[in-house]
């Protein structure tokens, strides 16, 4: 179906549905069917659109929401979608799973945080306690004990 085809179909002119199927793939990023026909003899092909019966209904919905008196942008948005609203929503989705992304980041560096405190403790308290051993080692040295730890 052509949009000649599709106008007479809706009972609008030629000019309305050709400049609504624009609006529609700006709006919603809908990408209608193309082919190519022949132009003539010898002559290169062109490209027009050919509508699905699927895309006369959706058409026919936006005018009947058109005469009932909503707004063109909203009409679009009912029938057919809102590419920027959806995006949006995405990288609203995608922000939220950054974020808690982020706490559980937050979350898991103050745990190892208080893990490496713990070992920095445990290690402060290894350290004194080989210079305690060694300063008994020493003194044991010192006192003529030397070829007990020589063997």
């Amino acid at each position: 179906m052509n949009y000649y085809e599709l106008a007479e179909a809706l009972q609008r002119p030629y000019n309305t549905v050709r400049k609504w199927r624009g609006e529609i793939a700006l709006i919603s990023g809908v990408d209608f069917q193309r082919i190519k026909i022949r132009n003539g003899r010898g002559r290169k092909n062109r490209t027009i659109y050919d509508f699905t019966s699927r895309d006369l209904e959706n058409f026919q919905k936006f005018n009947a929401l058109l005469k009932s008196g909503v707004s063109k942008n909203e009409a679009i948005s009912q029938v057919f979608g809102n590419k920027k609203q959806e995006d949006e929503k995405e990288k609203a989705n995608e922000f939220l799973k950054v974020k808690e992304n982020v706490i559980l980041a937050i979350r898991k560096i103050k745990h190892l945080e208080e893990e490496n405190k713990e070992l920095k403790s445990e290690l402060s308290t290894l350290y004194q306690e080989l210079n305690a051993l060694t300063n008994r080692v020493q003194a044991l040295e010192n006192k003529g004990l030397k070829n007990i730890f020589k063997k």
